[in-house]
């Protein structure tokens, strides 16, 4: 029997064996499993208008990332690609991608990128950081973006970044995290099989107070330790109405800084199951109780000596030799908030435990059933059963009553790529979230999402009157049957960064009722808000921006 995994601010206090079963699966869309497969994806990269190819550059986690803003506020998102021999900015016409000149002066590889309203206008501004440690910014001036300075100075090894309004001065603040270099050193904890490590050997993360349009450094915040960071959420996990940041950390525990509403954090170290290899941070209310849930995504795969001759198993084992021996390799964790300060790691009650080597993930409602399914990337490592290999393919997990099933790649449709960014957005204005794969040395994916429902969804940004994102937002979306709890975010993950126009499937209904709460405390009521619409709901009312299904 498998115990539950209490994680609280300090070492778990149960030690969990993780089993050798997927779970339930949807090969064929059997009889036996709990419902049929309604999660499929077809390949239009060609219709879609996306060209971009990366070139495997970036040792260890790579280059390869995929971000969304709407940069020209016609509501339709647009793209910006990294990974390649320069980053390219995609600019969405109509449910068309085409590629623009925006970036043609950047001559730097990559590493990662944020979009971020820094002025708070209403104009999405760029962060680009460059595998060199430094920052080039963009200003978005009413859609073109002109190159500027925001303070950012240099950094070391920035694999990221997210924004949140910190300290409720009404501005937008930024976090960085960074990782190492796999050419200068290996991390502290990968000579450690499956221990926390109090003293990495990683680069700082960095907390920076947005002062006029300015990012200053806050060097008295509490934001310590020295990790392999791979990803972050600022969102409020501990339901006090401030933001909090959990990043996901390679080869030690993750960490949670949580905001003590004075300015300051206080740094914790979630132990059990989460000392492993971080690579995502998908915050999100996935069991629907109205707190937020933490998904990460791991490595994981099953007996590789017992599904392989005695001879390739050694060869493998010569490659792999701190992914075989490794006790960090415990697959996804699922840390469902208890309140409090307290989660649960259900990671394997809930069915998502065994994903293979994953890296960027989303917890979205593909079928607009009204609750989050999630899909997160692979990296192709080893075909451990090479007529049906599973786990070099993207993971696709339906949600069901009791938890997830996993929808095969014959049924869910997605090809095997070697994935690390991706990003989830309704490109085509149809009502259905759509996913892009960031490869590691190939083209991007384009997938449009072809799930067997008729099933509508209400789609909405929370705004102040500029029209800028109210992150910190909270909305309650009602139907007579349930709530949807949606914290407005910048929805940034490993390499990627989703649409901020949030997606809620509402089944059948045609109407909703929205409880609004902005980040200073004011709240509104929306009644009989007909759904399949997109909407920026602001305190004056709201504005439709588009119907769903729309097309020009």
């Amino acid at each position: 029997m498998v115990a539950r995994r209490v994680l609280t601010f300090a070492l778990a206090l149960a030690v969990v064996l993780a089993g050798l079963s997927l779970g339930p699966t949807f090969l064929d869309q059997d009889a036996d499993t709990p419902e049929p497969a309604r999660l499929a994806f077809s390949d239009v990269t060609e219709q879609s208008g996306l060209d971009y190819e990366a070139d495997g550059s970036g040792v260890g986690s790579g280059n390869s990332g995929v971000y969304v803003a709407d940069v020209n506020r016609d509501s339709w998102p647009d793209l910006l690609t990294t990974g390649g021999e320069t980053p390219a900015l995609f600019v969405n016409d109509g449910g068309h991608f085409s590629r623009t000149g925006a970036l043609t002066s950047v001559d730097h590889h990559i590493k990662s990128a944020v979009f971020v309203d820094v002025e708070r206008d209403g104009w999405t501004d760029l962060l680009l950081f460059t595998t060199k440690g430094t920052v080039i910014s963009f200003r978005n001036d009413a859609g073109t973006f002109v190159k500027t300075e925001y303070g950012l100075g240099n950094l070391t090894y920035p694999l990221g970044a997210t924004a949140a309004d910190y300290d409720q001065d009404g501005d937008t603040d930024l976090f960085v995290y960074q990782s190492g270099s796999w050419h200068d050193r290996k991390p502290a904890g990968y000579f450690s099989l499956d221990e926390g490590i109090g003293d990495d050997n990683g680069n700082e993360n960095y907390l920076y107070e947005n002062v006029d349009g300015t990012f200053q450094r806050v060097e008295s915040a509490g934001i310590t330790g020295r990790h392999w960071s791979l990803a972050a959420s600022f969102a409020d996990v501990t339901g006090d109405g401030y933001p909090d940041i959990h990043v996901a950390n390679d080869y030690n525990n993750d960490t949670l800084y949580v905001n003590t509403g004075d300015g300051q954090f206080e740094r914790h170290t979630l132990g059990g199951s989460t000392a492993r290899n971080g690579m995502s941070s998908e915050v999100a209310d996935i069991t629907e109780d109205g707190r937020p849930d933490v998904f990460v995504s791991n490595i994981w795969f099953p007996n590789l000596e017992g599904n392989m001759s005695k001879e390739r198993y050694e060869r493998l084992k010569r490659l792999l030799d701190f992914v075989v021996h490794s006790g960090r390799t415990k697959g996804n964790t699922l840390l469902v908030n208890q309140g409090e300060g307290t989660f649960v790691d259900d990671a394997d009650e809930l069915g998502v435990r065994h994903g293979g080597w994953g890296w960027a993930a989303s917890a979205t409602d593909f079928d607009n059933d009204g609750d989050r399914d999630i899909v997160h990337t692979t990296q192709i490592v080893v075909r451990v059963n090479r007529t049906n290999p599973v786990y070099t393919y993207p993971m696709v997990f339906q949600r069901h009553d009791d938890g997830f099933a996993h929808v095969n790649a014959s049924t869910h449709g997605m090809a095997e790529t070697d994935g690390r960014g991706m990003a989830t957005l309704d490109f085509d204005h149809d009502g259905q979230q759509e996913v892009v794969v960031a490869t590691y040395d190939d083209r991007f994916v384009v997938y449009d999402n072809q799930a067997t429902t008729d099933a509508g969804a209400i789609q909405f940004r929370v705004t102040d009157e500029n029209g800028a994102t109210a992150l910190g937002a909270v909305v309650t979306v009602r139907t007579e049957e349930r709530e949807h709890v949606v914290q407005q975010t910048a929805n940034v993950d490993y390499l990627s960064q989703d649409s901020r126009t949030e997606h809620v499937g509402v089944g059948e209904h045609e109407t909703v009722t929205l409880d609004v709460e902005w980040p200073d405390g004011t709240t509104r009521t929306f009644e009989d808000v007909e759904s399949t619409q997109r909407l920026r709901i602001q305190k004056s009312g709201l504005v439709v921006t588009s119907s769903q299904n729309a097309t020009v």
